[in-house]
């Protein structure tokens, strides 16, 4: 679907109006597609369901992919994997192929499930997604509230900003607890504004906000700009900045960055820290619709990583090291090595919340205990999923599989005997991995160069010694 994106976005980059709404029809089918959409943890519970697609053209885009025009008052076929559900429409069936009903929680009973490939008929399976344990229950309301208390501070941080803002979120251990940050004193806390015209939301801020900025300020908007596009994952971050008593870091990126990010992952700067639990100060209809989308690459992705049978803690660490794999700083000291364990491991209700409803909705993943979980190791099954992965990470996949000798056609074409000898690879995992981090690399890396530009000398060295600081820490610990 990531491709249909593409696609579209060369077929029609001479209007940037007909590129928007086709991308914005083409997230919305692709919802549709996967038919799992679902609220994010930090909805409220007025604002949760499912996200519907009402245009009739919205599922006639899926097709552009295949080069295929649906047949009047059919169902499109996409290909030979899905079929789409159509949205409400006089005289059109719709149609699925999905395997389950869902059934609400309350209301499922215990029933026999046909095993995954591979399992054994008298295996027994869990049908949905267990239940938080009392006490997983208990520590979900603390920290739902601390949400909400946390949100409460940052939405009076966000009314300082005269500049439009589309969308926000919070992130990092400034929102969430991670295991071995203690101390008297509270970390930074990383905020990400998501603005519609970076150029002139800099101009209005540094109109207002000058001291927010190096010595770029001086310099303009349009340099400022130029430095947040051009160069690292389209983010400009003003570090150490205290407006009411509250130490922030704030990123500006374009929306169109990040969306591109959440459904491409050309970068996985900003979508790997999402797949992490992450505090919503600003919603956007759009945004709530591809950060689920982002979400089920993440968990695809871990299923490459992970063998037949694995826990919760496991699943959960492989989506959160997604986008540590290939950063630099993990190497040389400048993040915290255990970084990963400690988020998982504080902040394991929050994931089992996130993700839930994603893995029950997954037909190749089932729940054979309370934290137990299986997925269908079958070439059919695993080749069906690479094929529903983020364009980046699919080519970046192939790019590993010819290093390593497997031979694999070039075209759109051969996306399906490539990803049918791809999965026939022992180590799979490892080129999975490979190619991960040869998205995440170069990114990390540039993003941090730019620091030098966007904080300042001063502040740059301040912000790196604070980050080896916990690697210190980190290390004596051990």
């Amino acid at each position: 679907m990531s491709s249909l994106i593409s696609r579209g976005s060369n077929v029609l980059s001479h209007n940037s109006r007909a590129y928007g709404f086709v991308k914005r029809v083409a997230v919305n089918s692709q919802v549709r597609w996967e038919t799992k959409v679902s609220a994010n943890g930090d909805a409220k519970p007025h604002e949760q369901g499912s996200a519907d697609v009402t245009d009739p053209e919205a599922a006639a885009m899926l097709l552009l992919r295949k080069g295929v025009r649906k047949p009047e008052g059919e169902p499109p076929v996409v290909n030979d994997r899905q079929t789409v559900r159509l949205p409400v429409m006089s005289g059109v069936a719709q149609t699925t192929t999905s395997s389950r009903i869902k059934i609400p929680f309350e209301t499922q009973t215990s029933t026999s499930v046909p095993p995954l490939s591979g399992q054994a008929s008298g295996s027994t399976t869990v049908s949905v997604t267990p239940r938080l344990t009392d006490v997983e229950e208990a520590k979900l309301e603390q920290m739902r509230a601390a949400q909400w208390e946390t949100r409460d501070i940052l939405s009076g941080v966000m009314k300082r900003f005269s500049a439009p803002i589309r969308y926000a979120f919070a992130y990092g251990s400034g929102v969430y607890k991670q295991t071995g940050y203690g101390g008297a004193s509270k970390p930074m806390i990383d905020i990400i504004f998501a603005v519609s015209h970076p150029d002139h939301w800099h101009a209005l801020n540094i109109s207002q906000n000058r001291s927010h900025y190096s010595f770029m300020g001086t310099l303009g908007s349009n340099a400022v700009t130029f430095v947040q596009e051009r160069l690292g994952a389209g983010v400009y971050y003003n570090p150490f900045v205290e407006i009411d008593g509250v130490l922030i870091k704030y990123g500006v990126v374009s929306i169109d960055t990040l969306s591109s990010d959440l459904l491409n992952w050309d970068t996985l700067y900003l979508a790997g820290r999402m797949h992490k639990p992450t505090l919503t100060l600003r919603r956007d209809p759009l945004m709530r619709i591809t950060k689920q989308v982002n979400l089920t690459h993440a968990v695809r992705t871990a299923l490459l990583m992970l063998p037949k049978n694995f826990t919760n803690e496991e699943l959960f660490r492989a989506i959160a090291s997604l986008s540590f794999a290939g950063d630099f700083r993990m190497k040389i000291g400048g993040e915290n090595p255990q970084k990963v364990h400690n988020i998982v491991e504080a902040q394991m209700p929050l994931f089992k919340s996130r993700y839930g409803s994603i893995i029950e909705g997954l037909p190749n993943l089932e729940y054979i205990g309370q934290d137990l979980l299986q997925q269908d190791m079958s070439p059919m099954a695993r080749a069906a999923m690479v094929r529903k992965m983020p364009n980046n990470f699919y080519d970046h996949l192939v790019k590993q599989g010819r290093k390593s000798g497997v031979r694999l056609p070039p075209g759109l074409g051969a996306e399906a005997i490539n990803t049918e000898r791809l999965v026939a690879v022992e180590n799979i995992s490892g080129l999975a991995t490979k190619a991960i981090e040869s998205i995440v690399a170069r990114p990390a890396l540039t993003q941090s160069i730019k620091g030098l530009l966007s904080s300042g000398l001063t502040k740059s060295v301040a912000y790196m010694y604070s980050k080896n600081s916990k690697y210190r820490s980190a290390s004596e610990q051990k």
